[in-house]
């Protein structure tokens, strides 16, 4: 008795703050924690909500209307704790309803409340009466806590304790809050001389305690949050990359004689072609390996060879391509002014592809960063073109939204950067819904990573199967606190589908996780 007031008093300091608003009955505060405390429940108008209208006749209907008046009469008995009087009254509310024909889900509320009077009378035979309707009840009527807590009182009451601890550790596993719940399953134990199952109920419900605290607190600190933000407008400012000429993904298996009809190319300029492939093929691979003088001589030599063969200006697109970003990766003066030549002398065809589209756009745009004046602003607004293009090409290859969005600050036009940030969000959210790992990095984005919260747990209360999930990241938290996080995968649909299915084992309060470079990012 002692230490359940010690146990009372320090839970009521502990809530202090959070309780003074509390309403009679709500079974998530614990300023009145008294083992096996109940309030009785009507719900008399939910009774006809399992019911069929259609199927209903006026016979049916006038009866459930009766009995629904002896049902609140005696509900308002059993509230008095008039139980013997209450019970005449649900008798004859229940003969009404059986008149209508009403299922046995609609007389759910009937019979609990009916098993509580009869087990509360006194009599010892009353309590079989009581045990017999508890027998009646469908699994209907556990979807709700409240009702699944009384029927739990009323297990217990006529002899099934066993059953009553059941119902209520099904209760705490579906909400960790309803501390009720708790107080009534450590007295079935501890009066049942099973000590250490009622200190594991005691264990995990200081658990539940401090992560209500710490919800109360971080919803504190939100509505403060918005409050602030409701007083000052949030500015999203956009970031962008500078696009980075000298670390392109070069294209190396280009068709060179894609344009050309091959059979008028006649036995001499075929082998001039052939040298100039094999030219651009060592100029392509340097050019790979960020050797970028070397692959000048190569692609210089291979355009030499390819025009001797009479290669179609369309032919040559891949060739000077290259060389244009050849020449603007050293990062060089000079690069700049002789990569205009092979820029100017591109033709439409190379931008079939995203590849192309995107490499000549960060290509135009070291051109213009390299210029002054008119040149400049030619060659940007060519730039900013081709990033669109690779972008309707594509629209989910962010490093294209992120360069454009990087040019418009540049420019100042914070109203394009804004609307480009959008559409960046929007792809990157796609991308990781239902992306996989291989086709993220395609893309340009280093591969989000997504895990499982599956709860902070102490010692006594760990759930044993916790361990059997794969790739499980133990987190301490406290010295007697741990977090536990589960799973590894690269879509937010697969990380929900496990989400789901470890609710189903009865981790309710389990949630998503993403990681990106290894850090833990919004999600």
């Amino acid at each position: 008795m002692i230490k359940k007031i010690i146990f009372l008093i320090t839970t009521l300091v502990f809530i202090n703050g959070f309780t003074n608003n509390a309403i009679a009955g709500d079974t998530t505060q614990t300023t009145e924690l008294i083992p096996f405390h109940w309030n009785p429940i009507s719900d008399a108008d939910k009774v006809m909500q399992f019911e069929n209208p259609k199927k209903l006749t006026k016979r049916s209907i006038d009866q459930s209307k009766l009995a629904e008046t002896h049902y609140i009469d005696g509900f308002n008995l059993m509230n008095n704790q008039e139980y013997s009087a209450a019970i005449n009254e649900f008798k004859a509310a229940m003969k009404r309803y059986k008149r209508a024909k009403l299922s046995d889900d609609a007389l759910n509320f009937i019979r609990v409340n009916m098993a509580l009077c009869y087990a509360n009378t006194g009599n010892k035979e009353d309590k079989v009466v009581g045990e017999r309707l508890l027998n009646l009840i469908t699994s209907r009527i556990y979807k709700d806590q409240k009702w699944t807590y009384n029927i739990a009182i009323a297990q217990h009451l006529v002899g099934n304790d066993s059953e009553a601890a059941s119902l209520l550790s099904s209760i705490i596993r579906k909400d960790e809050f309803y501390f009720q719940a708790y107080v009534t399953l450590e007295e079935i134990y501890r009066s049942s001389g099973n000590i250490d199952d009622a200190e594991k109920v005691v264990a995990r419900m200081n658990t539940a305690q401090e992560r209500l605290q710490a919800k109360k607190s971080k919803e504190l600190a939100k509505t403060k949050e918005v409050t602030k933000n409701q007083k000052k407008k949030t500015v999203i400012k956009p970031k962008g990359k500078k696009p980075d000429v000298a670390n392109l993904i070069i294209q190396k298996k280009d068709d060179h004689l894609q344009f050309n009809k091959i059979e008028r190319i006649d036995e001499r300029s075929m082998t001039q072609i052939q040298e100039g492939v094999a030219q651009y093929s060592l100029g392509v691979n340097a050019l790979s390996k960020r050797e970028a003088t070397v692959a000048q001589k190569h692609l210089k030599d291979s355009e030499k060879r390819l025009k001797r063969g009479k290669i179609t200006p369309d032919g040559l697109n891949f060739c000077r391509a290259n060389l244009a970003i050849s020449l603007l990766a050293t990062g060089e003066k000079r690069g700049v002014g002789q990569s205009k030549r092979y820029l100017k002398s591109l033709t439409s065809k190379l931008y079939q592809t995203r590849e192309w589209s995107y490499n000549m756009a960060v290509t135009h745009y070291a051109f213009a960063d390299g210029s002054r004046g008119t040149v400049k602003k030619e060659y940007m607004a060519k730039a900013i073109s081709l990033f669109q293009k690779a972008i309707k090409q594509d629209k989910l290859y962010l490093p294209s939204y992120e360069n454009l969005i990087y040019i418009y600050k540049e420019l100042d036009d914070e109203k394009k950067a804004l609307k480009t940030h959008t559409a960046l969000e929007k792809a990157r959210e796609e991308l990781m819904r239902s992306y996989s790992k291989e086709e993220q990095i395609a893309r340009g984005n280093d591969p989000y990573v997504f895990r499982i919260n599956l709860g902070t747990f102490g010692e006594l209360e760990t759930p044993a199967d916790i361990f059997d999930e794969d790739y499980l990241i133990t987190i301490p938290i406290s010295d007697k606190n741990t977090a536990y996080l589960a799973g590894l995968f690269y879509t937010s649909n697969e990380a929900r589908e496990y989400q789901k299915k470890m609710q189903e084992k009865g981790y309710n309060n389990c949630f998503i996780v993403a990681f990106k470079d290894g850090e833990k990012v919004e999600y």
